[in-house]
């Protein structure tokens, strides 16, 4: 009886340790899947993050670039019954952006700000003569005016206003020569896109 017991006893244990011993195992596999999830999902939120971090990057060596753009200024300090000028060459307004083999060409646009002091209040105008021929379908406006013209002498005849005692003000002119536009205005765009590399003008600022 003594030794039928002592079996029973020893299987017993045998089987507790056994179930110990699987348990053991069942355990370390969830263990093991649990830090192969865990290091899957913190490497693809490093993985995101590291994503959000070039878009961060870029969007700021873009604004970078955008405010490094050169924007050239030509100043005038207006005077009373007083007429000044200055020359200017569009290719010195060029958005670099837009350049094509260093020259004004289909496609390429930029800007020049004109920018105005007075030691007095004063009434101001500004105009323009071209020194060379320009490109038909090049086109100039300004915030001052929202219509656009295809000539600078067309746009001075609306550039005028008053300025006070000491104020400086800004007034930007842009340019764009479209291109694709249609058939016959594609084919002149080439011709004068081969005899036109750049356009000269004054600018003539007159104080009153």
């Amino acid at each position: 009886m003594k030794n039928r017991k002592k079996r029973y006893i020893i299987v017993i244990t045998i089987f507790i340790c056994f179930i110990f011993f699987i348990m053991h195992f069942i355990k370390y596999d969830f263990l093991q899947e649990d830090v192969i999830f865990f290091q899957f999902f913190n490497s693809k939120n490093q993985s995101k993050n590291i994503s959000n971090t070039n878009k961060s990057q870029i969007k700021e060596d873009r604004n970078q670039e955008e405010a490094s753009i050169n924007i050239k200024s030509i100043s005038f300090n207006v005077q009373f019954q007083n007429t000044k000028f200055k020359e200017l060459d569009l290719m010195e307004t060029i958005d670099e952006k837009t350049l094509v083999y260093e020259k004004i060409a289909p496609g390429t646009s930029g800007r020049f700000d004109i920018i105005l002091h007075a030691n007095q209040n004063m009434n101001y105008q500004i105009q323009f003569e071209s020194k060379n021929e320009k490109p038909s379908n090049l086109f100039f406006y300004s915030t001052e005016e929202e219509k656009i013209y295809y000539t600078l002498e067309e746009l001075g005849e609306n550039l005028t206003g008053k300025l006070l005692k000491n104020e400086e003000k800004t007034i930007p002119i842009y340019w764009k020569w479209k291109y694709e536009t249609d058939e016959k205005q594609d084919e002149q765009d080439t011709l004068e896109a081969k005899k036109i590399r750049e356009y000269h003008f004054l600018i003539y600022v007159q104080g009153y």
